[in-house]
């Protein structure tokens, strides 16, 4: 079986964040916090069955790419530790709770294809569909932007450019030119509180236009999804 291990970014968020990495326990080989800046830290959770590891990188306003390229560089060298040449990337909200058999599905869907990026049917859509070109899709069928996987071994790593927002769709249509983004059936996750700390935050509001911006420039398209 090919290991997997968790990326979750957090801040301040230490009830979703126990009930995600409890979610997550069992499922993947080890999990990684990245910390970005929480009062008072992350906890270490003793007694989970998978591996636990937290990183500290404090920043505001958050880049969130960055925060993931953290937890991606991480996986990446503790493959190269254990002599992995093939491993899987699960990045993940803090405020996500995973089915049993998350990681398991997604990993035999992406593995069994061309694919270098994997996520779950949030909207059920119902069937296998692998996107291989890189222009806008149904908001249905794109990336799930909270809950997705990475072929560790293809190197796909978030553009720091994108800060806050539009940085999923940007991993998402690199991983189609790389061999393929794949929605699968049949598994979706809780997604407990979304875009709170964004309507919550101006600086961060501020930053989506900015990062819209930078998507039309980096792609040459108003937006990812077909309005």
């Amino acid at each position: 079986m090919t290991p997997t291990l968790a990326v979750i970014p957090t801040k301040n968020r230490p009830e979703f964040l126990a009930d995600c990495v409890n979610s997550l326990d069992g499922q993947v080989h080890g999990i990684l916090i990245v910390d970005n800046g929480s009062d008072p830290p992350a906890p270490p959770f003793p007694g989970l069955t998978s591996g636990l590891r937290i990183t500290r990188h404090a920043e505001y306003p958050p880049n969130l790419s960055r925060l993931w390229n953290l937890g991606i560089d991480h996986v990446a060298r503790t493959a190269e530790t254990n002599g992995w040449d093939t491993w899987n990337v699960l990045v993940v909200n803090d405020d996500i709770v995973a089915p049993d058999e998350l990681v398991v599905t997604l990993a035999a869907a992406m593995r069994a294809t061309t694919a270098v990026c994997a996520y779950p049917d949030q909207f059920g859509v119902g069937q296998r569909l692998l996107h291989t070109e890189a222009q806008p899709t149904l908001v249905q069928e794109r990336i799930c932007g909270y809950c997705f996987m990475l072929r560790g071994e293809a190197g796909i790593r978030a553009d720091a450019d994108f800060v806050w927002w539009f940085g999923d769709d940007d991993i998402d249509w690199r991983a189609r030119q790389a061999g393929g983004s794949l929605l699968v059936p049949g598994i979706r996750v809780e997604h407990r509180a979304p875009d709170v700390q964004t309507r919550a935050d101006p600086v961060l509001s501020e930053q989506t236009d900015r990062d819209h911006k930078t998507w039309i420039t980096k792609w040459g398209y108003e937006r990812p999804v077909l309005m």
